[in-house]
């Protein structure tokens, strides 16, 4: 597959996710991400190919590449570390989900969860939308949700559902327990039930106006991750 643009192509080359086969470079094309690139594909013994602007364009199908690309392997399945978690139950959308890595990525929750599915023929957008932090976060890609989700509740995390119901609790209003797993679920029909069972807690987000309609799923994550940063912070 085809990595596209500068932020992308970094990615790749520096988190060890994927494996980074060729460089296509438009010739004449110089900055300082080039350069950088340059360095890494000489240290790690990656060609580069110099190609003009008319075969460039045949090799990457994208408009917004910028004169650089490379042709990658898709992402390798990470072991998550210590840490918070964030499982994305349902979020399909490759621009959303790429949004939402990218907030977690910059907010500290270094781990992602995510439900079974063939990922590669959206891989290139994620990793785009997220700014490169799909290839930097820990991604797990499940065989078995229910006893993956189980399997961390026994190793002592904490379930967080982000569900609007009867019993449902205001996120403003709740402190976070250490080694938290957060649970978001995508807009069309949001956390599955089995999944919602396991929850310790399910949250709501309290609005400071008379809004009526749910947040998107990206700025339901956004809540979240920003209110876990800023607990951790005060501690």
């Amino acid at each position: 597959m085809i990595a596209e643009g500068a932020i992308s192509v970094k990615a790749a080359l520096l988190n060890g996710k994927r494996d980074v086969h060729e460089i296509y470079l438009r010739r004449g094309k110089d900055s300082r991400d080039v350069r950088f690139i340059m360095k890494k594909a000489a240290e790690k013994g990656i060609p580069v190919r110099i190609l003009e602007e008319g075969d460039l364009f045949s090799v990457l199908s994208g408009k917004s590449h910028g004169g650089i690309g490379a042709e990658v392997s898709e992402r390798r399945n990470d072991d998550l570390k210590e840490g918070d978690i964030l499982y994305l139950d349902g979020i399909e959308d490759p621009f959303n989900l790429g949004y939402i890595l990218r907030s977690a990525c910059a907010l500290g929750v270094e781990n992602i969860l995510l439900g079974k599915r063939d990922y590669s023929t959206m891989e290139m957008q994620i990793l785009k939308s997220s700014a490169g932090a799909y290839d930097q976060l820990n991604i797990r890609v499940m065989d078995d949700e229910l006893t993956e989700l189980k399997k961390r509740k026994k190793a002592g995390y904490t379930l967080y559902g982000l569900y609007r119901g009867d019993d449902s609790r205001d996120i403003f209003d709740t402190a976070f327990k250490e080694n938290a797993l957060f649970i978001l679920g995508g807009e069309k029909r949001g956390i599955k039930k089995e999944v919602l069972d396991l929850c310790d807690e399910t949250l709501f987000i309290s609005y400071g106006s008379n809004f009526r309609n749910a947040l998107n799923a990206a700025a339901a994550a956004d809540v979240v991750l920003t209110l876990r940063y800023s607990q951790r912070r005060g501690k």
